[in-house]
């Protein structure tokens, strides 16, 4: 997993951390993605597609629904497991 990714123009930083009571985070003060490192790899990438798909929300004032974003992410994390 990479340690930055630039996102609608922001650099975040990725982290893997333990103790996250959720699947992943995402914070647009401090510009950081926090991984719950304590899940399969599978579960890694998937929460990071949805904490990068939350960010493209909040950058892009789309005001995606929460359901939306999980259904967005599964999409997308099926289309990425099927085809790379």
């Amino acid at each position: 997993m990479k340690n930055k990714l630039k996102i609608g123009g922001f650099t975040f930083s990725v982290n893997e951390v333990s103790g996250l009571a959720e699947s992943g985070s995402v914070s647009f003060d401090k510009s950081i993605i926090l991984i719950n490192k304590e899940q399969s790899d599978d579960r890694k990438k998937s929460a990071l597609i949805h904490e990068i798909i939350e960010a493209f929300s909040e950058i892009y004032n789309l005001q995606l629904p929460h359901q939306t974003i999980q259904t967005l992410e599964a999409a997308i994390f099926a289309f990425y497991k099927d085809n790379f």
